[in-house]
């Protein structure tokens, strides 16, 4: 069972009545100190937010902390990043710790964040204004800036050092996750 099935609407006559709003523009754009635009973005693997599926070890084993931000090549040679290095995804609302994934998936001046890591929680950059006609967040879109960490060591460390604590919080360790 689907909705709409056989393309039939749940209305009167059948068919389905599409509306169209009219544009409004972002309530954040880009500045010099936050020149990039980060768009949050769903991916296979863990559900949502991972409160159902962080504690499942073959996905933690497939995939794990601190997730990825998505960088274009022309953007991590600009900002000296290498793929994989831990770098600082920030915005006017805060910053995060995040693994760089050098792709051509994404246009210069424009980072892609998952959304189900703990530690990389890219909507904690996000900005929570309405929209005017649907009253949906903009969850999806912000101006953030990517930094360099020059001790990766240190990073790595504060990185595993967080999630020992988040597990600990939520009673997840090896022992348990299943």
């Amino acid at each position: 069972m689907y909705l709409h099935k056989s393309g039939h609407f749940a209305t009167p006559d059948g068919i389905g009545l599409f509306k169209t709003a009219h544009y409004h523009p972002p309530v954040e754009v880009e500045s010099p100190d936050y020149p990039l635009t980060l768009c949050t973005v769903r991916e296979v693997g863990h559900y949502s937010a991972r409160t159902m599926t962080g504690n499942c070890w073959t996905l933690g084993n497939l995939e794990d902390e601190p997730g990825w931000v998505e960088i274009s090549p022309e953007d991590c040679q600009t900002l000296g990043l290498g793929d994989g290095e831990l770098v600082k995804v920030a915005s006017k609302r805060g910053e995060v710790i995040s693994r760089c994934k050098k792709t051509e998936r994404v246009k210069k001046g424009a980072i892609y964040m998952t959304y189900q890591w703990w530690i990389g929680a890219c909507n904690e950059l996000t900005i929570s204004t309405l929209d005017p006609v649907s009253r949906t967040p903009e969850y999806k879109y912000c101006a953030a800036k990517v930094e360099k960490i020059t001790d990766q060591n240190c990073a790595w460390r504060e990185v595993a050092r967080i999630y020992s604590e988040i597990k600990s919080d939520m009673g997840i360790n090896k022992e348990t996750r299943q």
